[in-house]
């Protein structure tokens, strides 16, 4: 399912347990993740229900490197596609254990063409995205803010009443409550996961679940 929610804003809602996929339509077209190869043909309908082809799609961004946000991306052959160094090399050495490919019965490995930093900025009109890397789910894992229609995309580090998994490879207990707090700092009102629905209210009160236990957690030895 495909819901509009702002002029040129777009969530794909993922059909099964694939992740999510968010277009950004401005003077270029980005897409943030693509989901399992599975889903390429919702994908491409998705988009095409918009008035776009998937040749008009010009970069993707990739929120982290597991295989149910990266597999769909061999439909979009001529976009650039971005992700953070730690798992984009993970990832173009189509590493199956790590992108957890094998788990979810995928083979298709995009060519990340290029690394994204913390607190890069992403202009594209009417939209302009940070980065902020948020470790815990994966080492490479990033959030995108837009900060004038205060929107967080928060892959799967943070989702409508949970978070993301810490005990795949790479990932860590830690880390993801260092980037919970850190996104505590960040003023949004609209969180995009890439799992699930999205929450446009408590947002604080969202994570602070997420911090009381995982730092109850670290209160008890658990890490």
């Amino acid at each position: 399912m495909i819901e509009e929610l702002l002029p040129n804003l777009f969530v794909i809602y993922s059909p099964n347990e694939g992740g999510n996929s968010y277009l950004l339509v401005g003077k270029k077209n980005i897409l943030v993740d693509t989901s399992l190869g599975k889903n390429a043909s919702y994908l491409k309908e998705s988009i095409e229900g918009t008035g776009l082809k998937v040749s008009d799609i010009n970069t993707i961004l990739h929120t982290h490197g597991h295989a149910d946000h990266f597999s769909a991306d061999y439909i979009f052959p001529k976009a650039e596609k971005l992700m953070h160094q730690h798992d984009a090399e993970k990832v173009n050495r189509k590493d199956s254990m790590f992108s957890c490919a094998s788990l979810f019965g995928e083979r298709n490995f995009p060519k990340i063409t290029g690394f994204l930093e913390n607190n890069q900025e992403i202009i594209n009109e009417p939209f302009s995205l940070k980065v902020i890397e948020t470790p815990g789910h994966t080492k490479g894992s990033v959030c995108f803010y837009e900060g004038k229609n205060k929107l967080l995309f928060s892959g799967d580090c943070l989702f409508r009443g949970s978070i993301g998994r810490y005990d795949l490879p790479s990932a860590s207990k830690q880390d993801t409550l260092k980037s919970l707090k850190k996104l505590l700092e960040q003023d949004y009102k609209i969180l995009l996961p890439g799992h699930g629905t999205i929450l446009n209210e408590r947002q604080k009160e969202n994570i602070q679940i997420a911090l009381e236990y995982l730092e109850k957690s670290v209160e008890l030895g658990q890490i």
